[in-house]
């Protein structure tokens, strides 16, 4: 096929005319070489639901807008029951086969595959719910499964620093339930789901503070949605400001409680699932990169070699380095997931998948910046199509748990110290939980050294 007016080869690229290369706008090598970690999945994305998905990526990207062709193409696939059980309507899809639709998908619209991720953490976490607490929220499930509705999560908040266990959406008692007012930002699919799932904090008039989850109609009185996100990168996840004013939520929409600030098994489930799935859009943008890489180092010659640039052993090895460190990624993305399916108790998993995450923010950036810079200078050019993935890549940095909750997460738990999912940087948890943890613990004698410098040694050593 021709590649369209600003994709590679399109009009006034140096590869005008020419046809484009097997893989090139599809799945990769790389894609069959990591395909071995990953079940297949044409059951739940056909490839003609692909191909529509693909055609809309970059209007996408240049509008600022989610493709409504990739989204229509998605509800006709029946897309939104994915990974809820059959018994509810659904695919009953696990992680490991959604963290493989989502590769898939995200290579072909990375944009819209993150957007449609947080349907998939909603719908995550409420099956996690359902199946831990065996309560009524399987009528959630099934409304969203049985009537292809779409859920948007409404979890990220201007100053939360990243963090899931806490809002500062208040939440007070009304005559029917409970009322909210406040924002949610950004927000994927906010003008285009049909549900919003969201974390709200109660008022503390109304007795102990608490974590409300709630799944919300969009159409409901007092929400709206202004237009507000324009950024660098997955310009097309329609990622914008939530609005809630005097909404009123009745109770059989609250469908978890849970303390202010803490963690449990249904958060930590929750968490894993959005981190698993997340990661794989992330691995599949590096995918089409790398499809994009191939084509451009086999055209791209030097001149005074007389050979291409993927014939360079310099090449070569630069690729090779930075594609071990992807493959072992995606090994640990297919693992953890399998490991979920398979049982495992996510607050013991958590660490793990924490730290995945950790290491997908480092190495799929730094991949797909060193494998642009050995394209050489086309890679900058937007008729060659890579810098709109490098821009899309830039995006894994930001969603919560953040960096910097994450990091303190582990460093805790690797120094024996109490930690948590919410970012505590002066410490009043710590020192809290510290406290209580050892009023059963033996104090110690008079008679040991302690551990601590004297003020003298810190003056001498200052």
């Amino acid at each position: 096929m021709s590649a369209a007016p600003g994709e590679f080869g399109g009009r006034g690229s140096r590869g005008a005319g020419m046809s484009a290369a097997p893989g090139e706008f599809g799945e990769s090598a790389w894609g069959a070489t990591a395909s071995g970690l990953w079940p297949d999945t044409a059951d739940l994305l056909p490839g003609p639901v692909l191909d529509t998905v693909r055609s809309g990526a970059v209007e996408a990207d240049r509008s600022g807008r989610i493709s409504a062709a990739g989204l229509a193409a998605l509800r006709g696939a029946s897309w939104p029951g994915l990974a809820i059980p059959t018994e509810f309507g659904g695919a009953g899809a696990g992680v490991l086969r959604c963290c493989a639709a989502q590769r898939r998908l995200a290579a072909a619209d990375p944009a819209l595959a993150v957007a449609v991720n947080m349907h998939l953490f909603s719908t995550g976490l409420m099956v996690e719910q359902w199946r831990r607490r065996a309560d009524v929220s399987w009528m959630l499930l099934e409304a969203v499964a049985t009537q292809n509705r779409l859920v948007a999560s409404a979890f990220a908040e201007p100053s939360l620093g990243g963090s899931v266990v806490r809002s500062t959406l208040r939440a007070r008692r009304g005559p029917r339930g409970w009322v909210l007012s406040g924002r949610k930002s950004p927000c994927s699919l906010a003008a285009d789901a049909d549900l919003a799932c969201l974390q709200a904090q109660s008022h503390p008039d109304d007795g102990p503070e608490r974590l409300l989850v709630i799944l919300l109609p969009t159409t409901a009185d007092g929400v709206s949605v202004d237009r507000t996100w324009n950024t660098l990168g997955m310009r097309g996840s329609g990622s914008d400001t939530l609005r809630l004013q005097d909404c009123e939520v009745p109770d059989d929409l609250v469908f978890y409680t849970g303390p202010v600030g803490q963690d449990d098994d249904v958060v930590a489930a929750g968490v894993i699932w959005f981190v698993l799935t997340s990661t794989a859009c992330y691995l599949g943008v590096l995918d089409a990169a790398l499809a994009l890489v191939r084509t451009l180092t086999a055209r791209g010659r030097i001149a005074h070699l007389d050979a291409s640039r993927a014939e360079l052993p310099s090449v070569q090895a630069v690729a090779g380095e930075h594609l071990a460190r992807v493959l072992t990624l995606e090994s640990a993305c297919a693992a953890t997931a399998s490991a979920m399916d398979a049982g495992a108790d996510p607050e013991r998993l958590l660490p793990a998948v924490l730290g995945l995450k950790q290491h997908a923010a480092e190495v799929l950036p730094a991949a797909i910046g060193a494998l642009a810079e050995v394209c050489g200078g086309v890679s900058l050019s937007r008729a060659a199509g890579l810098e709109r993935l490098w821009r899309d890549m830039q995006a894994i940095r930001f969603h919560p748990p953040t960096g910097l909750a994450t990091r303190q997460f582990l460093g805790r738990r690797g120094l024996g110290l109490p930690a948590g999912l919410d970012l505590d940087e002066t410490a009043p948890g710590l020192r809290a939980l510290t406290a209580a943890s050892s009023i059963d613990s033996p104090t110690q004698s008079p008679t040991e050294p302690t551990t601590e410098p004297s003020p003298t040694t810190l003056s001498r050593s200052s």
